[in-house]
This record gives structure tokens, sequence and C-alpha cells, in this order.
């Protein structure tokens, strides 16, 4: 935890004072801060994988909803990040189609587990 408040600062800093003479880098500097600070904590990817390996193995038949949850919480992260960016760069417009996009997409990738709890409700109706 450390080290990824350590990171971030250190790079906040540095793009604070670039920013008034070196604007693009200093966005640069910012983007590359946020990768490096995501493959500061990117281990722990480990364990959760580990973890939800652990889960799909106990209920084989939430395998297909666990890969839904991944797909979508990685559809959120990369979605934040990218907006962030653009608001940070001054592409509100964009970092609000960038949204619905990805909310969208989202909305996609979850209609099939809406699809079968609905399936469950009218079996126990019926």
């Amino acid at each position: 935890m450390a080290r990824l408040i350590g990171v971030s600062f250190c790079v906040l800093i540095c793009s604070i004072l670039l920013r008034e003479s070196n604007r693009a880098f200093s966005s640069i500097l910012s983007i590359a801060g946020g990768l490096l600070a995501f493959f500061t904590v990117s281990s722990k990817l480990a364990e959760v994988s580990s973890s939800l390996k652990a889960i799909t193995q106990s209920v084989p038949a939430g395998a297909q909803y666990i890969s839904i949850m991944l797909r979508v919480m990685c559809i959120i992260i990369l979605a934040r990040l990218v907006c962030d960016a653009c608001r940070d760069n001054g592409e509100g417009a964009l970092a609000s189609f960038t949204e619905i996009s990805a909310k969208i997409l989202v909305l996609s990738i979850v209609f099939p587990l809406f699809e079968a709890i609905i399936n469950v409700v009218i079996g126990l109706i019926k």
C-alpha cells in the first residue's frame, strides 16, 4: 500500500511541476504513472485469480458467472482509467461517450445473467 501511495504521490508532484512548462509531457507522465501504480498492485491479481479458481472448482455452475463478473470488472476499470485520462486532458465529451459505451458493453455482457435469473424465477413460480 505504501509503495502505491509513494508512486502516485511522486508522479503527482512531477506532473504538477511539469504542467506549466510542458503540458503534453505532464499528461504522458500521468498516464505512465497510472500504469506504474497498476503494475505495483498487479501481484495481487494472482491471489484473486487463485481464490476465484477455488470458488469455480467448488461450484462448477458458477464458472460462467465468475467469467461474466471478471469481464465486467475489467471493462469498468479500463473505462474508468480512459475516462479519467480524457478528463485530465480536457476531453470531457470523449470521456462521456466512453462511459456510455462502457455501460452499454457491460449491459450486453450481463444480459445473459439477467435471463438466467428470470428463468429461475419463472421456474420457481411454475
